[in-house]
């Protein structure tokens, strides 16, 4: 039973998901879990990492709060490990992604990304704990942001529009 909880939150804390979606992320995290188990003590230093930086911004302006930018592989170029990467941005944005070691970058392959932006604690008597103080609106999703064999850097900036208020 705590199992089930501990897991249900772990997938809400991503991102504005529902039951179905935190089942779907909990596989993601299960098997970018078992990829690194299987790469072992790799330490990307002899993998073809492609620098990767950019900012994050909220309609136009500042961050409200301190953040992370997350890049779930969902095609890795043939023979490279799955490994997701992981930027944190303060209140300017800015962020760089690391794999490995901080700001490594990433592996060539397509990710699919996602933005958090957490204010306070979470309310667990709420429906959608996480949800609640998340910044980023449940509906926003990034393009796909593919990280090409040739190895250029890459500077990418998100826009998270703001969030919808529900009437009363």
């Amino acid at each position: 039973m705590k199992m089930f909880a501990v897991r249900s939150v772990i997938g809400m804390r991503h991102g504005n998901m529902r039951q179905g979606d935190v089942e779907f992320f909990n596989w993601r995290i299960a098997v970018a879990m078992a990829m690194t188990t299987i790469v072992g003590c790799r330490d990307g230093s002899d993998l073809p990492l492609v620098p990767v930086s950019g900012r994050v911004t909220f309609d136009g302006g500042p961050c409200p709060a301190e953040g992370s930018v997350t890049f779930m592989p969902v095609k890795v170029a043939p023979g490279l490990p799955r490994r997701p990467g992981i930027g944190k941005f303060k209140s300017d944005g800015r962020f760089v992604a690391t794999s490995f070691h901080e700001g490594d970058g990433l592996l060539p392959g397509r990710y699919t990304v996602g933005i958090t932006c957490y204010q306070g604690l979470p309310d667990p008597k709420s429906p959608d704990p996480f949800g609640d103080i998340n910044f980023v609106p449940s509906d926003y999703r990034p393009d796909d942001l593919v990280v090409d064999a040739e190895g250029e850097p890459i500077e990418v900036n998100y826009n998270v529009p703001p969030k919808k208020v529900a009437p009363k």
